[in-house]
């Protein structure tokens, strides 16, 4: 949507150049992103001299006005001139705004999903990817393993 030249260095072999990334993005009017997104994939890249993979970070704000959530990846502490009927989360690192993005493209309950996240990473002694909210089977997924949900927190985890 709205494009602009990244300086970047490989963090694996220091190699520097610049790439051309969009640093807007709209849900409605960009159904690829979207999609990478959700799978991981839109930070991804691949260094072309030490041919390994690495997040690229850069100022990134991605709006969907339907379900009214801006995320923005930034340094900053707070960001002006976004709709104020829309809920504001500003992520620090592309790993927290994939997860915020999982979340908020759900509708779901930041604080739940993150607390349930929390407690598996504890039980398993290492961080976890959160996956998607099945509403069938009353659980959240991560990765392979399935948290399950009480009566009262399937109420309670969408947030529309």
């Amino acid at each position: 949507m709205k494009e602009r030249m990244i300086p970047v260095t490989c963090p694996h072999c220091g190699h520097v150049f610049e790439i051309k990334r969009d640093t807007v993005v709209i849900a409605q009017m960009d159904t690829v992103a979207k999609k990478r997104l959700d799978d991981g994939s839109y930070f991804m890249h691949q260094c072309q001299n030490c041919k390994k993979m690495f997040y690229l970070y850069y100022p990134f704000l991605y709006r969907d006005p339907k379900k009214k959530f801006d995320l923005v990846l930034t340094q900053n502490k707070t960001i002006e001139q976004l709709p104020e009927d829309e809920q504001v989360v500003l992520c620090h690192s592309v790993t927290q705004f994939l997860l915020a993005f999982k979340i908020y493209d759900q509708c779901l309950n930041p604080v739940m999903v993150i607390n349930k996240k929390k407690m598996l990473e504890k039980k398993l002694g290492h961080s976890i990817k959160f996956d998607y909210y099945d509403k069938k089977n009353h659980c959240l997924w991560f990765e392979d393993v399935a948290v399950s949900l009480t009566e009262k927190e399937c109420k309670e985890i969408l947030i529309l």
